[in-house]
């Protein structure tokens, strides 16, 4: 037995020390030791040596203010070999998981609504200490200490992002009842929100390239490459998510009922996801009748009604804000009439969000809906509502008949009102036409 012991200490005497921090700048070891501040000790891995090869510091000394001026003289007069590596350890790797994580984590801030929270909040899980565990992983930890050390304002997106997306499919997977597959569509949707804006890192545009500029950038694409590249092996899953983050196809029936593939959720909850900050942040010009919110869940119904999302993400989401169903129902009701159209998307309720006429966008004169006579208007660029990030451009659009299912009233709160009435459940969604 004594024997077996002695074998694997020599052994493990063998083995080169663990790598930690490596640094080849003397500039770059300086920001670390500035960022990292009082968080956690550091500890060096390695000896530092000079020119000649002799030892300025030993191996597994912890770094103390003294030695920084020392290092400092001999780095001037060129006596120093840029080979710093701070060591790995538990305490150090904790302390950056946290600071980036207080980066990540803006939009949980005491003080202020988020959808994130809202998920948080009804989540079973710790979705926080999920995105957490992502970071804590060395490659992945290695990518956001850069980020994070360089203040990029990527940052706060990616997280809440994540925690979002991660949200959405705890809460697929639980109400549809795939709890079989809860963990790893979780941190799929997770992993993929943390990385699926990637090719916008350093990118003083990277707003209007996810927003207005979406199929132009060629972000998604890009961002899935760049990873590749960046994290070797990373599962096909998240790279797929990554991919098609930004939803513009209409994919199903509003009523449809069959369960996602389980190989489906985390691209189907980050892709509603980042559809949600689109929305939030192309608000430029607010209705005065209706609030940032309000909006926000009207655009979500229509796109529900128009069949972008997974019908099961409708329940969810009046489920989880039942103040806002009566918005989100009118906004589906809006995009089921639009969805109707033999030449989709192409019918538009319009103006939005009173929705009064629907325009035919795409002026297709074959169309049995066409209307020949008084034509629409549009004296400006608008949001094109079934594709985010498109404009439908000034000019005169022809009428579509569909407009005789709108929803007739003065208030679309009033007529949500009374679809609320009617389906009190959140579960009962009315056909055009039923009023």
């Amino acid at each position: 037995m004594g024997e077996n012991k002695e074998t694997v200490k020599a052994a493990d005497a063998q083995k080169p020390p663990e790598m930690g921090f490596v640094f080849t700048s003397f500039r770059d070891f300086l920001k670390f030791v500035e960022y990292v501040a009082d968080a956690a000790p550091l500890e060096f891995a390695a000896p530092v040596l000079d020119t000649s090869g002799a030892a300025l510091i030993q191996k597994s000394l912890q770094f103390r203010e003294g030695m920084l001026k020392n290092l400092w003289k001999f780095f001037n007069q060129g006596n120093l070999n840029e080979n710093i590596i701070i060591a790995d350890t538990k305490a150090l790797r904790t302390a950056l998981r946290d600071k980036i994580c207080r980066s990540l984590f803006k939009c949980l801030e005491s003080g202020r609504f988020h959808i994130a929270q809202a998920l948080s909040d009804a989540s079973r899980i710790n979705l926080r200490q999920m995105v957490a565990g992502i970071i804590e992983r060395r490659d992945v930890l290695l990518l956001f200490l850069k980020l994070d050390q360089m203040g990029d304002p990527l940052l706060p997106h990616l997280g809440e992002v994540a925690l979002v997306a991660g949200g959405f499919a705890e809460q697929y997977v639980r109400q549809s009842g795939d709890d079989k597959y809860a963990r790893e569509s979780i941190r799929t949707a997770m992993f993929a929100g943390l990385l699926h804006d990637f090719a916008l890192i350093d990118d003083d545009d990277f707003l209007a390239k996810d927003i207005e500029r979406i199929e132009e950038s060629g972000h998604a694409g890009k961002s899935a490459e760049l990873i590749k590249t960046l994290l070797p092996g990373v599962d096909e899953k998240i790279l797929a998510a990554v991919e098609n983050h930004h939803r513009s196809k209409i994919l199903y029936h509003p009523d449809e009922e069959k369960k996602l593939p389980p190989d489906l959720i985390a691209l189907e909850s980050l892709a509603l996801s980042e559809y949600i900050f689109v929305q939030l942040r192309s608000q430029y010009r607010k209705d005065e009748s209706m609030s940032s919110a309000e909006l926000l869940f009207f655009d979500l119904g229509r796109a529900f009604g128009q069949g972008m999302f997974h019908p099961h993400f409708k329940k969810i989401a009046s489920s989880l804000w039942e103040n806002l169903y009566t918005t989100l129902a009118y906004g589906y009701e809006i995009g089921a009439i639009e969805s109707s159209c033999p030449h989709r998307p192409s019918a538009i309720a319009y103006p939005s969000p009173r929705c009064t006429q629907i325009m035919c966008s795409d002026n297709v004169t074959a169309c049995r809906y066409f209307q020949s006579h008084f034509p629409l208007e549009i004296f400006q660029p608008v949001r094109h509502p079934a594709k985010p990030g498109q404009l439908i451009m000034a000019g005169k659009y022809h009428k579509c008949k569909l407009a005789e299912n709108l929803p007739k009233g003065l208030s679309e709160k009033e007529n949500a009102a009374q679809w609320m009435a009617k389906g009190k459940t959140g579960d009962v969604w009315l056909k055009p036409g039923e009023l």
